[in-house]
């Protein structure tokens, strides 16, 4: 499943998106056995930059700490 959040490499995202994002994931999983996330960067790198520098992959891992995530943020 892919979540496109609005943004860009150097620039936050807004507390909306995040809350958004909490909400939408949260069906997801309800839905879905997701058991972790990477971002496009993860997945076509060299290719893709997003979602970028400034998404918050901590806040996400306090959200849902029993998703997988990619090994560079994961530490």
């Amino acid at each position: 499943v892919g979540i496109e959040l609005e943004g860009s490499d150097t620039q936050p995202y807004s507390a909306e998106q995040y809350a958004a994002l909490w909400v939408l994931l949260d069906a997801l999983r309800s839905r879905y056995p997701i058991a972790g996330v990477v971002g496009h960067c993860h997945i076509a790198p060299g290719r893709k930059t997003d979602p970028g520098p400034y998404f918050d992959w901590v806040a996400l891992r306090t959200r849902f700490p029993d998703l997988s995530l990619p090994a560079e943020v994961s530490a």
